[in-house]
C-alpha cells in the first residue's frame, strides 16, 4: 500500500501526541510507586523526547540544532539519578534548563511549521496541538527550577505542600500548574506569592491566549482559503 509523506507524517504526530497523553496521565501513578518505577518513567520520558525531536526537526539546520539540546538534556536526565548529594542538584539544575531549551525550540518549530504551509491537513492539527502540550511541559519546567531558586515565592495548599519534597510528586504538580496557567484555569492550589512567579505566571497566560489565537487563526484562514481554491461541482 502506498503511504503518502502527509500520512506518514498525520501518523509520526498522532504518536507523538499519542504519547505526550500517556506520560501526563501514567506520571501522577508512577509518583506513589516504587524509586525503581520513577527511574523507568525518567527513561520512558527520554523516548518520548527523541520522538518529538524526529518527529519535529525535519530540516538539517533543525536536526542540528535539536540534537544540541536533545543530547544534553538525555545525558543530564540520567546523570541527575546516578549521581549523588550536591552533584545531582547541579545536575538537575541544567536538566531542567535543557528540557525548557529543547522543548520550547519545538514549539517554535511547531509554530514555523503552520505559518509556512499553505495546505491544512489532520497532521497540522495535530502538530498543532502537540506544540501546546509541549508549551505546557516547558513551563511545567520553568517553575521547577524556580521552586529550586525561590521556594518562598510559591503559596501550596497545604493538602499538597508535603508532595513537593518527592522529584515525581513535583514535577507532576508543575505541570498541573503550568497547564492550568496557560488555559487560564487557575485552581488555586499553588498560587504565587513572590515576584518571581508572577512574572512568569502573567507571562505564560499570555503566551497561551496568544498561541492559541494565532495558531487557530492560522488553521482557520487557510481552510477557509483551501475551500475557496477547491473547485464547485457547477464548474465541471
Amino acid at each position: 500500500m502506498h503511504v503518502t509523506a502527509a500520512g506518514a507524517r498525520a501518523r509520526i504526530n498522532l504518536v507523538m501526541l499519542g504519547g505526550l497523553v500517556v506520560v501526563l496521565g501514567v506520571q501522577p501513578l508512577l509518583a506513589d510507586m516504587s524509586a525503581l518505577v520513577g527511574a523507568i518513567g525518567d527513561a520512558t520520558f527520554g523516548v518520548l523526547s527523541l520522538a518529538v525531536f524526529l518527529t519535529l526537526c525535519q530540516r538539517p539546520r533543525d536536526r542540528r540544532t535539536g540534537a544540541i539540546l536533545f543530547v544534553p538534556m538525555l545525558l543530564s536526565n540520567f546523570a541527575r539519578v546516578a549521581l549523588p548529594g550536591s552533584s545531582s542538584v547541579a545536575v538537575t539544575y541544567a536538566f531542567h534548563v535543557f528540557v525548557i531549551f529543547f522543548l520550547g525550540f519545538a514549539v517554535v518549530v511547531v509554530v514555523r511549521q503552520l505559518t509556512r504551509t499553505t495546505v491544512i491537513r489532520g497532521d497540522h492539527v495535530l502538530g498543532a496541538v502537540g506544540g501546546y502540550v509541549l508549551a505546557a511541559l516547558a513551563w511545567g519546567h520553568v517553575y521547577s527550577i524556580t521552586y529550586m531558586l525561590v521556594p518562598d515565592a510559591f503559596g501550596v495548599s497545604p493538602d499538597i505542600a508535603s508532595q513537593l519534597a518527592d522529584w515525581q510528586h513535583r514535577r507532576t504538580l508543575f505541570d498541573q500548574l503550568s497547564f492550568t496557567t496557560l488555559t487560564s484555569i487557575g485552581y488555586g492550589d499553588i498560587t504565587p506569592v513572590g515576584s518571581p512567579l508572577y512574572v512568569l505566571m502573567w507571562t505564560e497566560t499570555i503566551f497561551g491566549q496568544f498561541y492559541m489565537a494565532t495558531v487557530v487563526a492560522q488553521l482557520v484562514g487557510l481552510k477557509l482559503a483551501q475551500a475557496a481554491r477547491a473547485p464547485r461541482p457547477e464548474d465541471h
